[in-house]
């Protein structure tokens, strides 16, 4: 009796200590499964936080530098503009200057050759015109 006592107990430790094993390892594909859904999870907020934070942040940043691009380059042509207008208006300048100079030049040599044709005549004859009344 006492045999047949211990192998019972026997028999029920080892089913026992199946029982024990067998929820072990339910605990462990338990665990496994909640590691696998948290994993899953952290990747679904990785593709939120990419779809709602970075790709839009990418997105201000380009277009925050294609303006930026844009205002360096119209400040360039700005600049470009302003100095070709300069340098045209000291062209314009120049030419003016020249004309002028050209056509004073051209009246006093036709004055010059007005006095020579004249001569003296003329000189007394304006002299007496400068002459007070």
């Amino acid at each position: 009796k006492a045999e047949a006592e211990m192998a019972f107990e026997l028999q029920a430790a080892k089913t026992k200590q199946r029982i024990m094993e067998e929820q072990m390892q339910v605990k462990v594909v338990e665990r496994g499964q909640e590691i696998a859904v948290q994993e899953q999870e952290m990747m679904r907020r990785e593709r939120e936080l990419d779809a709602t934070v970075r790709r839009p942040a990418d997105a201000e940043k380009y277009r925050l530098e294609k303006i930026a691009e844009a205002n360096k380059l119209r400040l360039v042509m700005e600049a470009e503009a302003e100095s070709e207008a300069i340098r045209i208006r000291g062209e314009a300048e120049a030419f003016a200057i020249d004309a002028k100079a050209k056509a004073e030049s051209k009246q006093m040599t036709q004055k010059a050759a007005a006095w020579n044709e004249y001569g003296s005549a003329a000189m007394v004859d304006m002299m007496l015109d400068t002459l007070p009344k």
